[in-house]
């Protein structure tokens, strides 16, 4: 695990040109974003092809490129842009509005709790997840999947902390009027 100082220094040796300080990059983020770049958009050959892009454009631009406070934010956001962009190129994907596509689908591994759960409360689980609207499916995803915090979620999501937060405890809501039980994990989870 990196330190935040060793964080930037790497960065920083990236945007000096150093290629291996760049592969160090690509090989540390490639898989958990290739794993948020999955929930944006249901195409994996899309998400890789935007991650191909994306690191390619870091590169062409490596010069250009200010100090981040926080690279693995920093690198979401991009790929969200950059597969927000890819969608609405695609035909497939004209019906898309301003925003990606987020369609979570949600399994009882995700929660690590299949053990816990019988196959009926899993199935009611999944049912409720995918009534959630797609931010705050998007909201929860990178809040308890990916642990960051309600700012770096407002910060990749484009909007207001308080508007993450309220997000996400509707969503909270929605489940825990559904599934008690699935609510308590999730709660103790997060605080956990």
């Amino acid at each position: 695990m990196m330190t935040a100082e060793q964080e930037r220094q790497q960065w920083d040796d990236f945007r000096g040109g150093d290629q291996q300080a760049f592969a160090q990059l690509f090989l540390r983020y490639y898989e958990r974003l290739f794993t948020y770049g999955c929930k944006l958009a249901a195409d994996e050959e899309l998400v890789k092809d935007c991650l191909q892009e994306l690191f390619q454009k870091l590169w062409q631009r490596r010069q250009h490129l200010g100090a981040v406070t926080s690279l693995q934010s920093y690198l979401f956001i991009a790929l969200r842009r950059q597969v927000g962009d890819a969608l609405q190129r695609s035909k497939a994907q004209q019906r898309l509005a301003a925003e990606p596509e987020f369609e979570i689908t949600y399994s009882h591994e995700d929660f690590l709790i299949s053990e816990q759960l019988s196959q009926e409360q899993n199935e009611k689980l999944q049912r409720a997840l995918n009534k959630l609207s797609k931010r705050e499916r998007e909201a929860l995803y990178l809040k308890f999947f990916d642990g960051f915090s309600y700012e770096k979620i407002a910060e990749i999501m484009g909007v207001n902390v308080q508007s993450i937060r309220n997000l996400i405890y509707q969503a909270l809501q929605a489940l825990r009027k559904v599934f008690v039980a699935v609510w308590l994990f999730l709660l103790l989870a997060h605080h956990g």
